[in-house]
């Protein structure tokens, strides 16, 4: 079961990041704490001599459409095989299933594997998803895991209207370095509030990350993403960075103290990216890594005022 803790959410990125800077990490079982019981079933076909173990990397599912983004252990170690593709199923507790997609590897520029697919969930409630891991050789090896579907999301969904929050801007400040811990900061990331970009009837992309204080380490990565779109949309989309703490960083991230526009957008994990259109209505949302090949696509379509519709390639 996929349930809303920060820390969960933490320790499941942790796995992948520490696994994938050389770090031995034991696959997690129905007793580790990192996952919880529901989230990783035994194999339903005999295990092969190297133990792969899915990892699902997400903190809640709604209603409607859903990015699911999933790390693969194989070992301890995450895999970064940029071929494979993972096969996934959906159904509702005691019915058939309703849903079939594919997870691609989206883990260009990360510091751990990840693979992202998409799926549509016309009803709360339980669900289950088969996982389907291609074996060489073999049949594929098939997991399963029960997750919750959530009627009303508890972070702002598809198809809600974005929350007009006044975050920082160069005119409160024009220090950057008080307003981002990018060591970069690139300052046409901080030239409106999210309210003033609701109200310039425009589209826009907001993130919620923190470069110098990202506990799971894909926030640096995700900035370089994010300059690497604005040089392609600056003229059709604007681009802000909302710092996840107030300054000074180091400070607020021991005393984990977040800044207003989290608490306004109920955020309690980073990074969060939201597309937003030109009516101010989100179009899609993004939980943790994010790449240059999967948000450009999603960024053509919010540019041409099209509904965000991301594609497995």
């Amino acid at each position: 079961m996929i349930t809303r803790s920060p820390r969960l959410l933490t320790l499941v990125l942790l796995t992948l990041l520490l696994a994938a800077c050389g770090q031995p990490v034991a696959p997690p079982t129905p007793t580790a704490t990192s996952v919880p019981p529901t989230m990783v079933a035994p194999p339903t076909a005999a295990a092969p001599t190297r133990m792969m173990v899915p990892v699902l990397a997400i903190s809640e599912l709604n209603t409607g459409p859903n990015r699911i983004a999933l790390g693969v252990l194989q070992d301890g170690t995450p895999i970064r095989d940029t071929e494979l593709q993972i096969g996934m199923r959906f159904s509702p507790v005691g019915g058939e299933v309703a849903h079939e997609s594919t997870a691609v590897y989206r883990g260009e520029g990360l510091p751990f594997g990840l693979y992202v697919g998409y799926a549509t969930f016309d009803q709360p409630g339980a669900w289950n998803m088969e996982i389907a891991l291609p074996q060489a050789g073999s049949e594929p090896l098939t997991f399963n895991m029960r997750l919750t579907v959530l009627a009303t999301p508890n972070v702002p969904g598809i198809g809600q209207p974005a929350i007009p929050s006044q975050n920082l801007t160069i005119r409160d400040n024009p220090d950057l370095s008080q307003i981002s811990s990018d060591p970069t900061p690139d300052p046409d990331f901080y030239q409106m509030t999210i309210a003033e970009a609701i109200a310039a009837k425009q589209p826009f992309v907001v993130g919620f990350l923190t470069p110098s204080f990202c506990q799971t380490a894909v926030c640096g990565p995700n900035m370089a993403v994010f300059k690497k779109l604005k040089e392609e949309y600056k003229d059709r989309i604007n681009f802000i960075h909302v710092e996840v703490y107030p300054y000074p960083f180091g400070e607020a991230f021991q005393q984990q103290k977040l800044v207003e526009p989290m608490h306004e957008w109920n955020l309690v994990t980073e990074p969060w990216t939201f597309l937003v259109d030109a009516n101010g209505i989100i179009q899609y949302r993004y939980e943790g890594g994010i790449t240059f090949a999967e948000m450009e696509p999603a960024l053509a379509q919010l540019a041409a005022g099209q509904p965000v519709t991301p594609l497995v390639p």
